[in-house]
């Protein structure tokens, strides 16, 4: 019997949902397939369909015994969108987290690619890190160069994995944050003198100093994101003062 491609793809959002905001327990188990079949008035092949991906995600697993939930924790980074879209992006620590993680794969695929590098792609990271300070303050414009050194940098390494893991976190973590509207206050001389300190390690080829710029960089981000915004109260203080 085929399975009706919406029909299966509501029962996972539906259930994904669920697991993700907590309503199933870690270990618990779902309800068996007869009553998931009723409660969506679906045919077992659609749960079927639904289990199997929900178990893709790492958020459940199938044994003999039943469907049982898996802790968040134990997933794969694919959950990661899924919990954005569900609100989890308005958690800091969530957000300090995906931040610090991003640029330590950045950080060491900039090592690895220096460590491989010859002159004129040395000289060809030196321009995007001028192109980088000098955009500092345009946000669609320095994004689109800090994609561009990513992307060079990945393909001077080829390491595959560092790839897929950087693909990953700003495929689900970028499109999230910015369809948010969020509104750093970002310390746009400290970016400066971050990606100062990257450009003449560049030209130095001193990998550890171009992964700690790199670090650095992350963490102005990170910090301007996470800074508390003033209370309506501090705002009326402050003017009246």
């Amino acid at each position: 019997m085929s399975v009706s491609p919406s029909k299966a793809e509501e029962i996972i959002a539906t259930l994904r949902t669920e697991i993700l905001q907590g309503q199933y327990r870690p270990g618990e188990r779902l309800p068996s397939e007869r009553d998931l079949s009723a409660r969506f008035q679906s045919n077992r092949g659609a749960i079927r369909e639904a289990i199997k991906k929900l178990e893709q995600l790492g958020i459940v697993s199938v044994a003999p015994g039943g469907v049982r939930v898996v802790p968040v924790e134990e997933a794969t980074l694919d959950v990661l969108g899924h919990l954005l879209d569900l609100g989890e992006i308005q958690r800091p620590e969530l957000i300090g987290q995906i931040i610090d993680v991003l640029g330590a794969v950045t950080a060491l695929s900039a090592r690895s690619a220096i460590e491989v590098a010859d002159n004129s792609q040395i000289a060809e990271l030196e321009h995007l890190a001028d192109k980088l300070i000098q955009s500092v303050g345009k946000a669609e414009e320095h994004h689109q160069y800090w994609m561009q050194l990513s992307q060079t940098l990945m393909s001077l390494h080829q390491n595959l994995v560092l790839r897929l893991i950087n693909n990953g976190l700003r495929t689900q973590f970028l499109s999230n944050i910015m369809n948010l509207g969020f509104k750093p206050d970002i310390d746009h001389q400290a970016v400066r003198d971050a990606l100062g300190q990257l450009r003449r390690a560049i030209i130095d080829q001193d990998a550890n100093k171009v992964s700690d710029a790199i670090i650095q960089h992350f963490y102005i981000i990170k910090t301007g994101l996470l800074k508390p915004k003033p209370s309506n109260e501090s705002t009326r203080r402050a003017s009246n003062g």
